[in-house]
């Protein structure tokens, strides 16, 4: 009669012992089974290196150091100063210096001019608001800007003449009698003059 079939070596069953050998040969490569792909890593490295790359060369482009000169796309503008005769060296001395400076304002590279100007005939015309007036004036006198329509209460005194008479730097706003973006220019030779 044959009775039950048994397994020599293994109590236990032949599928059973096969099973750990290879549940054995999984883990005996030190690494766990669970964990991070590499290139889960790798890729956030690759997007901040080529973000980097591209935002350089962006900055590589714009700054050229040999393009120092300020940018003028307007144009030039004449900064017209009206001057009384005993301050022409005073206001050609402080105007050469603000030109030095190559001032640029709206996109106008500036240039003052200086026109020859009583401060009485400059009075007048302020006051008629003759248009084309002078967006800066260089009265000389304690007080002869007062009254002068358009003039500030307390313009600097930048020097004097030779006879000890204060030399006033008025600077007017756009008005129908000056330009906007000379009044802005002259603004920017006041705050330069009040900066020095």
């Amino acid at each position: 009669m044959s009775g039950p079939v048994t397994s020599s070596g293994n109590s236990s069953g032949g599928s059973s012992g096969d099973s750990r050998d290879v549940s054995r040969a999984r883990h005996r490569s030190g690494r766990r089974g669970r964990g991070v792909a590499g290139w889960v890593w790798v890729l956030p490295v690759v997007v901040v290196l080529l973000a980097a790359l591209v935002a350089g060369w962006f900055t590589l482009i714009r700054d050229d150091p040999e393009d120092e000169t300020p940018q003028c796309i307007n144009g030039d503008l004449s900064l017209t100063a009206w001057v009384d005769p005993a301050a022409e060296v005073a206001a050609r001395d402080l105007l050469e210096k603000y030109s030095a400076t190559s001032p640029v304002v709206r996109d106008y590279c500036v240039h003052p001019v200086v026109e020859i100007r009583p401060t009485a005939e400059a009075a007048a015309a302020y006051n008629a608001r003759t248009p084309g007036s002078a967006a800066v004036w260089f009265p000389v006198g304690d007080s002869a800007w007062s009254g002068v329509a358009g003039a500030p209460p307390d313009p600097p005194v930048v020097a004097t003449t030779a006879d000890g008479a204060p030399v006033s730097l008025v600077v007017f706003g756009s008005s129908g009698a000056v330009a906007e973006d000379s009044a802005r220019a002259g603004a920017d030779l006041l705050r330069t003059v009040d900066a020095g």
